[in-house]
């Protein structure tokens, strides 16, 4: 697509706004549903690129995936699959690349899995290390560590796995997703802290959900015991807290009052937590049956740790650079991991409007104040296009290269954003 010139908000606006389906259920949910007997339907189901990656790599397994508006449905038995050589394609997601790396340890035959040439030099080895041990066959087709991969076995016999916790909390979630398949259960001994803390949760909560107990100790040993099985015959997938951000953050920063519906005020979603730092901010936020709204008052700058929830760093980022002094942000190691470098790509972008920033392996400090438009590159990211955009809803002149990227995520982003006009 052609660079989009976004035209910013005349004056402050009231709207109402409703979320599309969380991604982050939806390719759990997606996982869930197949390792359930019989079928299962996914109710307000998000459909984006990333959610299709997963679709996809099911169907080429063998299972029946039926897609329509407001649901899906999935049916078949991971023991009736074929045994004969897969080859997936996971496209730019790195949930399906994760959550889909561990069950094939599960399917029969060989398979190979890879991704985009970003989500295959993206470091994949902690996981493949931990199925190894749990008694997978899984050999690296180029590079040690990176996509692609095949995996040759079909069972795991092992029990107990040690983990480190600083790369991705999905290496996590995958595991405790395929555990009840295995003869004895499972236990995670996790290795330093667990990053993006919150997202094991929510698998652990989505787990419980179908039936399936599950637990995350104070010690760091994640527990899932065994002859335990997954049953659900229709799940109802809540709203987007990592797409609402961006709604959320043009209320705060345009001094609009923006409602967004389909959000569930009691989330387990990591990205809840931003709204705390926008009534930090300044920003009043008013909760409702499924829906939450948020009054604009400006911006100030913070000092926040964003460990746990990290998909918001670069929207606040963007929102900092108009708070008037310095905003600390710690935690935002897992960032360099990302579809792109993110804390650079952030402080290439945000010195193109004119803003000073400083960074650590695990930190950002943007110097906010008085950002001029700019010309933004989004790096084939999804959230560096979103999240810039809120700056054009305030600064005349944003433009964003390649928009199209939202598509990963929320492809129906440009179309909401407009209507708030």
């Amino acid at each position: 697509m052609d660079p989009l010139s976004i035209a910013p908000l005349e004056k402050p606006v009231t709207a109402t706004v409703r979320m599309p389906g969380s991604k982050s259920y939806t390719n759990r949910a997606l996982i869930l549903a197949a390792l359930t007997k019989g079928s299962a339907r996914l109710k307000n189901p998000l459909y984006s690129d990333d959610t299709e990656a997963m679709i996809d790599c099911l169907r080429a397994l063998g299972w029946m995936v039926e897609t329509h508006p407001g649901e899906i449905l999935v049916q078949g038995d991971i023991h009736l699959l074929q045994e004969k050589n897969y080859y997936l394609f996971a496209r730019d997601s790195g949930t399906t690349i994760r959550f889909m790396l561990a069950l094939l340890c599960l399917v029969p035959g060989v398979k190979t899995i890879r991704g985009n040439q970003r989500l295959n030099e993206r470091p994949i080895s902690d996981l493949v290390d931990a199925l190894r041990t749990l008694g997978a066959r899984i050999d690296y087709c180029g590079r040690e560590g990176m996509l692609p991969v095949t995996i040759s076995t079909s069972s795991l016999s092992g029990s107990q796995v040690r983990l480190k916790g600083d790369k991705s909390s999905q290496f996590c979630s995958a595991l405790f997703l395929i555990a009840p398949c295995l003869a004895h259960g499972l236990m995670i001994h996790i290795e330093g802290p667990l990053i993006s803390k919150p997202y094991v949760e929510m698998t652990i909560g989505c787990m419980r959900e179908w039936g399936v107990e599950a637990s995350l100790e104070e010690d760091g040993r994640c527990v899932v015991s065994g002859g335990q099985a997954y049953r659900k015959s229709e799940y109802v997938i809540e709203g987007d807290y990592s797409s609402a951000g961006y709604f959320f953050a043009i209320a705060a920063l345009t001094n609009s009052t923006i409602t967004l519906e389909n959000i569930n005020p009691a989330s387990k979603q990591a990205d809840r937590k931003f709204l705390e730092l926008l009534k930090q901010m300044g920003s009043l936020v008013t909760e409702g049956e499924n829906q939450i709204s948020v009054q604009g008052n400006g911006v100030l700058p913070l000092q926040v740790d964003m460990e746990d929830c990290p998909d918001q760093v670069m929207t606040l980022a963007v929102l900092a650079a108009f708070a008037k002094g310095a905003t600390h942000i710690t935690g935002v190691r897992s960032l360099r991991y990302k579809e792109t470098e993110r804390v650079a790509a952030l402080k290439t972008e945000l010195g193109k409007m004119g803003i000073r920033t400083e960074d650590t392996h695990d930190t950002l400090t943007i110097y906010g104040g008085a950002p001029h438009p700019a010309e933004i590159d989004t790096y084939n990211d999804h959230r560096m296009a979103m999240a810039f955009a809120v700056a054009g809803m305030r600064l005349k002149g944003m433009v964003i290269r390649h928009p199209e990227v939202v598509n990963k995520t929320f492809p129906t982003f440009w179309t909401i954003l407009e209507s708030l006009r």
